[in-house]
C-alpha cells in the first residue's frame, strides 16, 4: 500500500465488482486508487491501466481519499478493507426541496467523496453466492452510514467482493450464514474505522457536507 494505491492480492480469486469495470472476473488482485484533486477524466479504464502498469490487473475502484486512511477488519473467513469519504452524501428526502431552498444551497464545485469497500472470502462461493455477498456488504454499508453519518452512502460508492476458487463453493452469503454475518461485522468495523481516520472521529452531517 502507498498513499495513492492499495492492492488486495490473492492468487486465483473470483471477483464481482459494481465499479466502472464491474462484473465477474478471475484475477490475482483488486485495486483501490486515489485520484488527484480536480480529477476530470472520463476514460476510467485507460486511466486505471496507466496507473497499474506493471502490476497484476483486476477490479479497480477510484476515490479521492488517501489510502493511508484505509482500514480493515477480519472475522472468520472474511476480511474487509474500506476507505470512506462522505463529502457528497446520497440522501433521499421524503419531500422535494423548494426553489427557495435550492437557491440558498451553496454553489460549490462538485468534488465527490466515495466509500469503497473490498470484501474477501477465504471460502469459495458460487457466482450467485458472490452476488449475495455483494448484497450483504451493501446492506451493512448502508446501515453503518445511516448510524454514523446520517446518510445511506455517497453518490459514487462502489464495492468489490472476492472469494477463493478452491473447495466446495457456498451457495448463500446472507446475514444468516457464517460468511454473511462475518461480512456484516467486518464492513461495519472497517467503515467506522475509516471514517474516524478520515475525519478525526466525526464525519460531516449531510446538511453541512460540502456537496450534499
Amino acid at each position: 500500500m502507498t498513499g495513492d494505491r492499495l492492492a488486495r492480492r490473492r492468487q486465483n480469486t473470483r471477483w464481482l465488482s459494481n465499479g466502472f469495470d464491474g462484473g465477474y472476473a478471475n484475477a490475482d488482485a483488486a485495486h483501490n486508487l486515489t485520484v488527484p484533486e480536480r480529477f476530470e477524466r472520463t476514460d476510467l479504464a485507460s486511466y486505471a491501466a496507466d496507473r497499474l502498469e506493471g502490476n497484476p490487473t483486476g477490479p479497480t475502484l477510484l476515490t479521492g481519499v488517501r489510502q493511508t486512511h484505509a482500514k480493515g477488519a477480519r472475522r472468520g473467513p472474511i476480511e474487509v478493507v474500506a476507505t470512506a469519504g462522505v463529502s457528497n452524501p446520497a440522501v433521499l428526502p421524503i419531500r422535494e426541496r423548494s426553489e427557495r431552498e435550492l437557491a440558498a444551497a451553496p454553489d460549490a464545485e462538485f468534488e465527490p467523496g466515495t466509500v469503497n469497500v473490498f470484501v474477501g472470502s477465504a471460502r469459495a462461493l458460487t457466482d450467485g453466492g458472490l452476488a449475495g455477498l455483494l448484497a450483504t456488504a451493501v446492506e451493512a454499508k448502508t446501515a453503518t452510514l445511516l448510524e454514523l453519518a446520517d446518510c445511506t452512502g455517497t453518490t459514487s460508492d462502489a464495492i468489490v467482493v472476492g472469494c477463493a476458487t478452491e473447495g466446495e463453493p457456498a451457495v448463500f452469503a446472507g446475514s444468516a450464514t457464517e460468511i454473511g454475518n462475518a461480512a456484516r461485522v467486518c464492513v461495519r468495523d472497517a467503515i467506522r474505522a475509516a471514517l474516524e481516520s478520515r475525519y478525526d472521529g466525526e464525519p460531516p452531517a449531510p446538511e453541512s457536507a460540502p456537496y450534499g
